[in-house]
């Protein structure tokens, strides 16, 4: 239609950002709105669309090329929006991006039901399956195929027609109650900040105060704001004196999607577990945990089950042991019971007692930034890796730091987003993202994020984190390194595209590192630059396996009833989240004053996080990395360069190209021994 004459044209809507080709892949964040994502994932699902018809609408036999390489090609663009949206929607979740995961969740669901439940798809997929050992594939292709093959299965593919629309329904549920279950958790977390007095925060070192006066006068408030999360919740509970205020900071961090109101979690949790239940009796599988084990390195929740609970018995021990020698300390302040809220308390000034450790004393020797340079420090020695700082790279959020990643020759290897600071719109935890996934088809380096929530310093102040912070940072980057080290044909089977119980091993035994006493000698220094005491850094090692009882029995709880939730073959017509929770507990001899880890509640790991009945996966790969770094220690040098080299080159750089145990033993030359994980929580 023509405009009306006099009326002046309306200027061309710009361009799409999130549809431009990006200059090495990197999202031009700067340029990005909110406004832009559902267009773009619109436009990127029907080029994704178009990309998937073309090949099943192909007349010529299926091929490797033809079939699943054209497969790995497809849906690229789609793939570029995904990451950058999803990498945003989990760090800086404002209601505009709460407003578009709501919104395109369930249509990247339907379009992976349409995709991943194909019958045409899986005909050519199954065709070359079947014919595989005629085909003349390498291992790399070989591996993708059957990968494909067990995608396409345990996608529910091979049912008939009327269970696959079931699953497919299902599915979409399940992914709208976990975009729900987040943001439920997300806005009870920020409604429990918990606003103290001067006289609540007493005992509180100067930076945690100056912190939390900081978060109070940010909301517009008078006093000290705690928030709800465990990296400010965990350093209160350990130094405040006062008994009341720990109280009431322990339930508001506790309590997260269990109070009664619109973000309570239960209904939800009912819900998906309900389904998740369906679907696996669908799949053939008696119930969701032994659907879900069927692809791991454990294969049956019996397995997982009996390792957890050869590592639980021991740790329920030794946590009565130290419950009774608190209550002994506490006794003094007239404590009769020690509550969830006096645990920290008093098991600090026993490590004082014991070792002549004052936390607070401690944290000044760990600065945010001398940390980092650790860690950087720490991968120079192992890899020869080099990190320069990129300005010029655009960042989603305030804060945001990038590194690009180099060989030692300067030849480089990826992109480091690093995010450390918690934010009111940052889901709780830490994790590793991947923006683009390293593969050689597509010329394609790895671009990735590690997420941390430490408490924002006062303007001015040192970031200060604790040594356990210190080796979360350490463990994030080891995520980093599975997906920059990548060195992979394929992008399914890049990087970190491994088995829940492997996926951990990578980040877990890059920890070792973060408490060895050279980097610590170097890097763990005050803000005179002095370096932390002989006399400190010997205790601080020395208590390296102080309270294992109540870490280990509070982490162990929470995978043993993930398991036990998971393993349900059907759910009880009165099924309460909260009393169930309660009655495993007191089954499993958890003490009061323990409990969980993550409370079914708050739970994210398995509710909104892909955990589900994996829980368990960090005790699983525990094992190997205590096994994996007793290699280093065995040599006489934790710093060698050829077992640096070959954990690169067997473990890191492989990907899912093999079968997770193949890369291990190729890495280890056996598989692990349990033991090592024992010695080193000192529970042998």
């Amino acid at each position: 239609m023509l405009p009306l004459l006099n009326t002046p044209l309306r200027a061309a809507e710009p361009a799409n950002p999130l549809l431009d080709e990006w200059a090495d892949g990197i999202p031009p964040y700067r340029a990005i709105r909110p406004a832009h994502y559902r267009p773009a994932f619109a436009a990127a699902l029907k080029a994704a669309r178009a990309d998937f018809r073309a090949i099943t609408a192909a007349r010529s036999a299926p091929s490797f090329a033809n079939t699943i390489e054209a497969m790995e090609r497809t849906g690229q663009q789609l793939a570029r929006v995904s990451s950058a949206f999803f990498n945003v929607a989990s760090a800086d979740a404002t209601p505009d991006i709460q407003a578009v995961e709501e919104a395109v969740v369930p249509e990247l669901t339907r379009f992976s039901n349409e995709t991943s439940l194909d019958p045409a798809m899986f005909a050519r997929v199954d065709r070359m399956y079947q014919d595989r050992a005629s085909l003349g594939l390498d291992a790399e292709q070989l591996r993708l195929l059957e990968e494909t093959h067990k995608r396409y299965v345990r996608a529910g593919a091979a049912l008939p027609p009327a269970a696959r629309a079931r699953v497919a329904a299902i599915n979409e549920e399940m992914a709208t109650l976990g975009v729900q279950f987040g943001q439920k958790l997300l806005a009870d977390q920020k409604a429990s900040s918990v606003l103290l007095t001067e006289a609540e925060v007493a005992g509180l070192p100067a930076d945690q105060k100056a912190a939390a006066a900081n978060a109070a006068k940010a909301e517009g408030k008078t006093g000290y704001l705690i928030p709800a999360t465990r990296s400010a919740v965990e350093p209160f509970l350990t130094v405040a004196t006062d008994r009341a205020a720990r109280r009431k900071v322990f339930a508001a961090f506790d309590n997260r999607g269990a109070n009664a109101n619109e973000n309570n979690t239960a209904a939800i949790i009912r819900r998906l577990v309900e389904l998740r239940i369906e679907r696996a009796k669908l799949m053939g599988a008696r119930s969701h945990a032994a659907f879900a084990l069927q692809d791991a390195m454990a294969r049956t929740p019996e397995a997982a089950t009996d390792l957890l609970m050869r590592v639980y018995r021991p740790a329920l021990t030794r946590a009565q042991e130290e419950e009774a020698a608190l209550l002994k300390l506490a006794s003094a302040d007239g404590v009769t019971r020690i509550e969830p809220w006096d645990w920290r308390f008093y098991a600090e000034k026993e490590r004082q007692r014991r070792y002549n450790l004052d936390e607070g004393a401690v944290k000044q020797y760990f600065p945010l930034d001398g940390m980092v340079a650790a860690l950087m420090d720490t991968t120079k020695r192992l890899y020869g890796i080099q990190f320069v700082a990129r300005a010029d790279v655009p960042v989603y959020a305030d804060g945001v730091k990038v590194w690009e990643v180099r060989e030692g020759n300067g030849a480089p290897i990826g992109l480091f987003y690093a995010d450390w600071f918690a934010r009111p719109t940052k889901r709780p935890g830490a994790w590793m993202n991947s923006l683009r996934d390293q593969n050689t088809l597509l010329g394609q380096r790895a671009i990735v994020v590690n997420n941390c929530n430490y408490t924002l310093p006062a303007p001015g102040e040192r970031a200060l984190i604790s040594l356990d912070d210190a080796e979360t940072l350490f463990h994030e980057f080891g995520h980093g390194l599975h997906g920059l080290f990548s060195k992979v044909r394929y992008p399914s089977l890049s990087g970190t595209a491994v088995t829940h119980d492997f996926v951990e091993f990578p980040s877990q035994v890059h920890e070792h590192w973060a408490s060895n006493p050279a980097i610590l000698r170097a890097h763990a220094r005050n803000a005179a630059g002095q370096p932390m005491p002989e006399a400190m850094l010997t205790a601080l090692l020395e208590a390296r396996t102080f309270n294992q009882g109540y870490l280990t029995v509070q982490q162990l709880s929470s995978a043993i009833l993930d398991m036990r939730l998971h393993s349900l073959e059907a759910l009880p017509a009165d099924f309460d989240a909260l009393a169930w929770e309660k009655a495993q507990l007191a089954d499993l001899g958890v003490p009061h004053a323990v409990g969980m880890r993550h409370r079914l509640p708050h739970f994210s790991h398995i509710f909104d996080g892909g955990y589900s009945a994996g829980y368990y996966a960090y005790t699983w790969a525990e094992v190997l990395d205590a096994d994996g770094f007793a290699a280093f220690e065995e040599s006489g040098d934790v710093f060698n360069p050829v077992l640096a080299k070959k954990l690169r080159d067997e473990v890191l750089s492989r990907g899912n190209s093999r079968d997770p145990a193949e890369s291990y033993v190729a890495f280890r030359g056996r598989m692990p021994d349990a033991g090592a994980l024992l010695r080193n929580r000192g529970l042998a």
